[in-house]
């Protein structure tokens, strides 16, 4: 009989509305995800395009081998210097206050408003980053982190992660743009 009544009252708690913490479910669920890949030598990229050229532009002979097999050196040491930034959209509430903070101080025209909302929106967007040997750093990105990054990062990998972000929040926005307007159930 016992086991009867506990089979009951699993089925009664199913049935039943239950309690749940709303900050636990909305954080962090819910917003678009992404990952990009930043090559930080960008010394052998440089090199490695060069070499390449000439290698189409038709070598022949000794150099031709001596030169493919410089590239596959140039190919390995560019992929050693990845890093994966894991990714994640962020609340229009916050994007907000972002660039609100970002403002103080700065006229519309300021060339520094945008270069700091951005710093700012990227730091908030990092979940992690990992390297090449797969070594994971997950602490809280700040504005001075990702200012650091900014100003040491190769042109290409500082515009892969604005464009990322930028697609990340345009998702986020466009998520609350359809659950403002109806279009998803409000149970």
């Amino acid at each position: 009989m016992s086991e009867e009544k506990d089979v009951l009252k699993l089925v009664e708690e199913a049935q039943s509305q239950s309690k749940f913490n709303l900050a636990d479910v909305i954080k962090g669920r819910g917003f678009p995800e992404d990952t990009v890949d930043v090559y930080l030598d960008a010394e052998s990229a440089y090199e490695l395009t060069k070499l390449n050229q000439e290698i189409i532009e038709g070598l022949e002979g000794e150099y031709a081998e001596e030169a493919e097999a410089r590239a596959g050196e140039l190919a390995k040491k560019i992929l050693a210097s990845r890093l994966t930034f894991h990714m994640r959209g962020i609340s229009q509430g916050l994007i907000e206050a972002i660039e609100k903070k970002s403002r103080v101080g700065k006229s519309d025209d300021q060339e520094n408003f945008i270069v700091e909302y951005f710093s700012r929106l990227i730091a908030a967007t990092i979940v992690k980053v990992e390297d090449a040997e797969g070594n994971v750093d997950n602490h809280n990105f700040s504005f001075e982190d990702v200012e650091a990054l900014r100003e040491s990062l190769p042109n290409e990998s500082w515009e892969a992660l604005v464009s990322t972000t930028q697609k990340l929040t345009l998702a986020s926005g466009y998520f609350k743009g359809l659950t403002d307007a109806g279009f998803l159930p409000k149970s």
